[in-house]
Parts: structure tokens; C-alpha cells; sequence
């Protein structure tokens, strides 16, 4: 666990051995499968999670039960907006789906709240995080305002075939859909002129990229 640690957390050299004792021993292991959804907002407030292993989907859902894909954690990934609700005035609703299954380590809120209160640099470093992170997806708001869905497809395709590291994917229309708030109606209108252009071929449950760079032109 210290290990896990001292390669997520870039203030863990910064901390006392105190408070290093206090945040291994104090930190919940979990094993969530494939498909599970937790919520973080309001009173549920986790804690700082780190990804052991695993793959899991932050999105965020309208009223009308639309979703839009936030970011994506990999293994040694460091989830900060899952104790987000431990800054004042900051209250954000969002989903996390586990995509894979996955080994997610958490350090519960009130330890890690403990801990940043009396040590600035992890006070800086959570303040830093949660700036990056709001950053990254105010500028991803803006690509759902100013760009097209046929180019949000495209960088959609782009990033699950980096993900698997293959050019043929294991995805469905729904999956592509959420991704990128759409109805799964528009995402296979513009997959299927996709395979016309020569971009890519379809076939039941699986996509196969013909031709990556043509994509990223979308």
C-alpha cells in the first residue's frame, strides 16, 4: 500500500511519518465489477480514490437521463473530485462507471480532510487537482458547444482505440452515444457515412479503424 502511495500522491515525500503511518493504515481497499455505477455528490462523499487497477468512466448525467463522459481513470489514476465535497461552496454531482473490473483504493474523506488541514502542501496539491480537473472539463463543455458530433465521434473513436491499443474495437452505439451526448439514433447515422468514407468498418458489436489520421481530421 505505501508503494501505491508514494507513486500516486506527489506530496506523500512532504508528509510526516505520522501522517504517512495514518494514511496507509487508514486507507479501504475495494473490488467493484464491471457495470457497477457509484454516485459521489451531496452527502456521498468518498474520499480520495486511487485506481489500483482496473478502468472506470466519470460522466455526468442531465434530467432527462442523457450522459456526457468526463474522463476516463486508468491504473494508478488518482480520482480528487470524489472529495471534492470537502471544499466549501463546491458541490458537483457525478457518476463513476466501472468499465473494467477494478481494485480502487480509497482514503476516506475525514482522514484525508484531516491530513490536508494541517499540511499545505497536500492542501495545495488538492486544490491544484480539483483546478486541472475543472479546467480540463470546462474545455471539454466547450468542444460539446462550439464543435460538431460528427468530430466529437471521431476523438471518441480515437480515444477507445488508444485505450484497447487496437484498431478494432469491442464497443457498442449505445457506449459511443453516452460518450459524447447524443442520441445512439445520430451515432449510427454518422458511423455508417463514416464506413462509406473509408474511415472505418462496422459490424455487430465491433468497430475496425481503417484510417486514424483521416479520423482526426473530422
Amino acid at each position: 500500500m505505501r508503494e501505491l502511495l508514494k507513486h500516486a500522491l506527489p506530496f506523500w515525500k512532504d508528509l510526516t511519518e505520522n501522517e504517512q503511518n495514518a494514511l496507509a493504515d487508514g486507507v479501504k481497499e475495494g473490488l467493484y465489477k464491471k457495470g457497477q455505477v457509484l454516485h459521489y455528490g451531496g452527502k456521498q462523499c468518498a474520499g480520495v480514490q486511487i485506481i489500483k487497477k482496473g478502468q472506470t468512466r466519470v460522466f455526468v448525467t442531465s434530467a432527462g437521463g442523457g450522459e456526457i463522459t468526463l474522463f476516463r481513470l486508468l491504473d494508478g489514476d488518482v480520482s480528487i473530485l470524489s472529495a471534492a465535497c470537502m471544499l466549501k461552496g463546491l458541490d458537483i454531482e457525478l457518476d463513476m462507471e466501472i468499465e473494467e473490473d477494478s481494485l480502487i483504493c480509497t482514503i476516506p474523506k475525514v482522514l484525508y480532510k484531516n491530513i490536508s488541514e494541517k499540511n499545505i502542501k497536500v492542501k495545495d496539491y488538492t486544490l491544484e487537482m480539483v483546478s486541472e480537473k475543472f479546467s480540463d472539463i470546462m474545455w471539454l463543455f466547450n468542444q460539446y458547444v462550439f464543435s460538431n458530433v460528427a468530430a466529437r465521434l471521431a476523438d471518441a473513436i480515437l480515444e477507445h482505440r488508444a485505450l484497447a491499443g487496437s484498431d478494432t474495437l469491442i464497443i457498442t452505439h449505445d457506449a459511443l452515444a453516452r460518450d459524447i451526448g447524443t442520441a445512439r439514433e445520430v451515432v449510427t447515422r454518422l458511423l455508417k457515412q463514416f464506413q462509406r468514407d473509408g474511415l472505418l468498418k462496422l459490424a455487430r458489436g465491433r468497430i475496425k479503424v481503417l484510417d486514424a489520421a483521416k479520423l482526426e481530421k473530422v
